[in-house]
């Protein structure tokens, strides 16, 4: 597509010089017309990312671009800090009723939070909840099962239940950096802007690599209208991960929301490379 596309363009070079030749103010006038066209169909694509809401609902449940971070499994945040996507641990019911007789409650709940992780998966989010709840009974205390209970909740749109289980993750255990963006995100959307980025700040404590962390720091920013705090994280969030698309769109709007109309066009001309 790349090197058709720069056929076309060679194509119209040459047509534009025979052009000139023969009427060089055309041809002078097209390029003013073509130019502020230009910018405007650049900064229409911006801004639909720049406004657009934190509320990942479906598709791959993690990766280093996605706003929302992703399921725990077992020996999720509490112990290894890790997180899964696509390659959920496949586990079934139990398969012989003494199965689970000769197991303790933390390993049933370990058994029952993996059947949730692949329940959403499969976007079965009513059953993914209730296998989280059994998963509860079994281990109250379990920081992965409430984070994960909460995932499936917002996706349900149960936004409200959802933020008591982060706060839930986040009383056993502060220093889960994942709970604190997701948290931050649903704070976002009810307008809760200075506890939202407390939870981000959290979250950056606990792990300043997180690039999609510090674009939601910037959108949060952005959307009181500190438009200049807000472009120093989404620069960040650019220079963390170089085709991190969205952070290309709001830096450009950012840009150009301050007038500085060159680095604008500069971000959106980059993220459009990178579609």
């Amino acid at each position: 597509m790349n090197r058709r596309k720069k056929g076309q363009s060679n194509r119209n070079r040459n047509g534009r010089a025979n052009t000139s030749a023969a009427n060089p103010e055309g041809s002078a006038s097209r390029r003013k017309l073509l130019l502020p066209t230009a910018i405007v169909v650049l900064i229409v694509v911006g801004f639909v990312a720049f406004y657009k809401q934190p509320a990942p609902q479906r598709g791959t449940l993690t990766s280093a671009h996605e706003k929302e971070s992703g399921l725990a499994t077992n020996g999720g945040a509490g112990s290894s800090g890790t997180r899964i996507g696509s390659d959920i641990v496949s586990t079934n019911a139990f398969n012989h009723p003494q199965e689970e007789e000769t197991m303790s409650d933390p390993e049933i709940a370990v058994h029952l939070l993996n059947q949730g992780n692949e329940l959403l998966n499969q976007e079965r989010t009513e059953e993914a909840v209730e296998t989280f709840r059994r998963a509860l009974e079994h281990d109250p205390g379990s920081e992965d099962a409430h984070y994960n209970i909460a995932i499936a909740l917002a996706r349900l749109g149960r936004e409200g239940e959802a933020i008591v289980h982060y706060e839930e993750t986040l009383r056993i255990f502060p220093d889960y950096a994942e709970a604190h963006n997701n948290l931050g995100n649903l704070l976002v959307k009810q307008s809760k802007f200075a506890e939202a980025i407390r939870h981000f700040d959290e979250s950056l404590e606990i792990n300043p690599d997180s690039a999609s962390t510090r674009n939601n720091i910037g959108k949060a920013l952005a959307l009181q209208g500190k438009i200049t705090e807000a472009t120093l994280h989404f620069a960040k969030a650019a220079q963390m991960i170089p085709d991190y698309l969205e952070a290309r769109y709001n830096l450009g709007n950012a840009y150009f929301a301050l007038g500085r109309t060159d680095e604008a066009i500069a971000e959106f001309t980059t993220a459009l490379k990178l579609q």
